[in-house]
């Protein structure tokens, strides 16, 4: 089954995760994680986070590929690129200015939109250090046009996400 004959996709939000919970917590903030699934099987994923206690907000972004491991109840995600776009203050205002930037609260689209830096080369490169394939497999405990749960056997958790569009 191709991804757009499956329905899969659009945009969808996760709606519950409890290991990134957690870790927001412990570090008094939050994330919040959208992925879009297009037609040709690419994916991006933006996970937005707002960390107070450290003036840190912005996005951390991947991008790669996305499907089927059998056919049928387990999905494969493989990302090969990473990147930030770290908002100029942790209230996404730029202090410096007395307007808001429009472009400040949205990720970067892809990593074509990063402008060139040292930092853009060593997110990449660690971001791709870290993405480990062996731990790219999902298996599915329930899929429907507008809701899925999957296993994140690596922590030993569920994940929960809705379709938005």
């Amino acid at each position: 089954t191709s991804a757009k004959d499956s329905g899969r996709t659009g945009t969808w939000s996760v709606v519950y995760a409890p290991h990134m919970t957690t870790m927001a917590g412990l570090a008094g903030g939050t994330f919040r994680v959208q992925y879009d699934l297009r037609d040709d099987g690419t994916t991006t994923s933006h996970a937005q986070y707002n960390f107070p206690l450290f003036s840190l907000r912005g996005y951390l972004s991947v991008s790669g590929t996305y499907g089927s491991e059998d056919g049928e109840g387990v999905c494969r995600v493989d990302f090969d690129e990473a990147w930030v776009k770290q908002s100029a203050s942790p209230n996404g205002l730029d202090h410096d200015s007395e307007s808001r930037d429009e472009d400040q609260d949205e990720p970067y689209n892809s990593i074509a939109d990063v402008p060139d830096s040292a930092v853009k080369e060593a997110i990449r490169t660690i971001g791709r250090a870290l993405f480990i394939k062996e731990f790219s497999v999902f298996p599915v405990s329930f899929l429907d046009d507008d809701l899925i749960v999957f296993d994140f056997e690596l922590l030993g958790t569920r994940i929960c996400a809705r379709k938005l569009q």
